[in-house]
């Protein structure tokens, strides 16, 4: 299928439309958050703790009082921006160590793939959690952590891409023309590979913030009084059973963004690796 046809066929689609367009919302709710929250997420009124949702407090109130609509659009905000740095980390690390053991070859490549393949062993949740149980935690230092564990798939995709792309007509002739290798990378290499980094960049942001909101309900992600989505279904579970909104809202936004970006991941798949609907 051809760049054109791809672009499209992705024009067409329906739920790649509808996920983009909740993406790009998580986006302005992240840059604009001071403007769109009428109440600072951080400060409560005891005397008004556990409200339910009003004029005053569109969402209701937690139970220090806080603003949970504030706290939700400030959540948003962190979620985001924790998610994007962490692909991004993942992203730099994956593609250094994919695209150099695909291009290289030889020892290189085995010697860099064993090592993607025993952090690859690990449950990355788990290697996550033991990173942290060593260095603490902390968002900075879960950040960290989530790295670690999480750059391996980019390197093996990335890798598989590179493997491919470097027997192609073009790159020979490259080669043969005397072409330095980072160049080679650069204009023949990584612009074959980012259709595939584009699918495997927006699955890993949703699966990110799954596993960004579950650290933080196990306490080991962000502190209080910062607000996350998964933090606010931790303090929330003390009151679940009288005050079930504390609750609904943070898990439908949690929902919601995942499930736009797993739409938007699945959606850019089915055009550029068709090969997963073969039976």
């Amino acid at each position: 299928m051809s760049r054109v046809k791809k672009v499209k066929k992705l024009s067409k689609d329906k739920g790649l439309t509808a996920s983009l367009v909740i993406i790009a919302g998580l986006f302005l709710i992240a840059i604009f958050a001071p403007w769109l929250a009428p109440h600072d997420p951080n400060v409560g009124i005891l005397s008004n703790r556990l409200l339910p949702p009003s004029s005053e407090h569109w969402l209701g109130t937690d139970h220090m009082g806080r603003d949970l609509f504030s706290r939700i659009i400030y959540g948003t905000r962190t979620t985001m921006v924790v998610a994007l740095i962490i692909t991004a980390g993942c992203f730099i690390i994956g593609t250094i160590v994919g695209v150099t053991a695909g291009y290289a070859g030889g020892w290189v490549d085995s010697l860099l793939m064993r090592i993607v393949d025993l952090l690859f062993a690990f449950p990355s949740r788990i290697l996550a959690l033991v990173v942290v149980g060593i260095i603490g935690p902390g968002l900075v230092n879960l950040g960290i952590a989530m790295i670690l564990s999480w750059w391996v798939s980019f390197a093996r995709v990335i890798r598989g891409v590179t493997l491919t792309v470097k027997e192609n007509e073009y790159v020979l002739a490259a080669e043969l023309y005397g072409q330095p290798k980072w160049k080679i990378i650069r204009k023949h290499i990584l612009p074959n590979v980012m259709p595939q980094l584009l699918v495997i960049i927006a699955l890993h942001i949703s699966w990110i913030m799954m596993a960004l909101a579950g650290f933080s309900l196990l306490g080991l992600g962000v502190e209080a009084p910062q607000a996350e989505w998964g933090m606010m279904i931790s303090e929330a579970r003390p009151y679940m059973r009288d005050n079930g909104y504390l609750l609904l809202f943070p898990g439908l936004a949690i929902m919601i963004a995942v499930s736009a970006f797993t739409i938007l991941g699945e959606k850019l798949r089915d055009v550029y690796d068709p090969s997963h609907l073969r039976v």
